[in-house]
């Protein structure tokens, strides 16, 4: 009877039956009906008494209270509570994905809220960073305004999740790469290994150029720049771009010297192409003095990279 009312809405009147304060359903139940109240406040109250006593309905209860300190904006404590319910060994499946879902909306909420009043490196605690790096899978707006945040925050209290996170073939390269960064920028003196499309490659921070300051960068935009300036500068402008988007891509892989001008005709022939502009791969044996095999070959590489 009660849980009929509470499905057609009769939030009051369920509440008024639900009086039997030892019974822990009885207790879930009166979290529902003051969410569907409204009365966020009272649920919060009720919500920790419930929580303590709580066995069969623990994770019901759970969500309905970190709903009421969403509610109040109290994100603070419904983060560190998440974040302690997802850090247990064991969780129910279907819980595990409810919490992460919260997590991901509260720390958006608390972002939006704070951002006009506080500075960006007062948004995200390194707790928190450190926990959506250790996600399966995170909202990807989130991961780079945290990744963002973590230049302002020391990376090295979270360097073995760090070192996770870049082995991962599972992650993505481009936020691979920024965590490189991250670490070359605060002098992170560690021996670690990143994986990029399928190759394992070694590296440590502390001896490593930034991303655009390596010698590659300038050679091969230097061929895209004799190619294209004088005849189409909006096409040199857009594979300059596609070019630092790549070398983030491969970042730390190095191209040989004898090869930047085949990878600028890749690049080239690659951007024209997404652009719509009719180009003869045989002119760009002549324009940039290489073979054409070796630029369809080039092209292919290129390929594995989805922008």
């Amino acid at each position: 009877m009660v849980e009929e009312l509470i499905e057609s809405g009769e939030y009051l009147q369920a509440l008024d039956s639900l009086r039997d304060m030892n019974d822990e359903k009885t207790r879930y139940l009166r979290l529902v009906c003051l969410i569907g109240l409204g009365e966020y406040q009272k649920a919060k109250q009720e919500g920790m008494r419930a929580k303590a006593m709580a066995q069969s309905t623990y994770y019901d209860v759970v969500s309905m209270y970190i709903v009421a300190l969403k509610e109040l904006g109290e994100f603070e404590e419904a983060i560190d509570l998440l974040i302690e319910e997802l850090s247990m060994p064991y969780i129910p499946y279907q819980y595990e994905n409810l919490f992460n879902t919260a997590y991901d909306e509260i720390l958006l909420e608390k972002q939006e809220a704070r951002y006009e009043v506080e500075s960006k490196n007062q948004i995200f605690s390194i707790e928190e960073i450190d926990q959506l790096l250790n996600k399966k899978e995170c909202n990807e707006d989130l991961l780079y305004m945290a990744l963002d945040q973590l230049q302002q925050l020391n990376i090295r209290m979270i360097i073995p999740t760090v070192k996770r996170y870049l082995i991962d073939p599972q992650r993505h390269f481009f936020a691979k790469t920024l965590l490189i960064e991250i670490m070359i920028d605060q002098q992170v003196d560690e021996e670690m290994e990143v994986e990029k499309f399928g190759e394992i490659y070694p590296l440590n921070p502390s001896y490593m150029p930034m991303v655009l300051e390596q010698m590659q960068y300038e050679g091969i935009l230097r061929y895209l720049e004799n190619a294209l300036e004088n005849e189409n500068p909006s096409l040199l402008e857009q594979c300059q771009e596609y070019l630092e988007y790549l070398l983030y891509a491969f970042y730390p892989k190095e191209i040989d010297e004898m090869d930047y001008n085949v990878f600028a005709a890749a690049i080239h022939y690659y951007v024209a192409t997404l652009l719509s502009i009719d180009i003869d791969l045989s002119e760009l044996e002549i324009l940039y003095y290489c073979d054409l095999e070796a630029i369809e070959e080039q092209i292919l590489a290129l390929k594995q990279v989805e922008c």
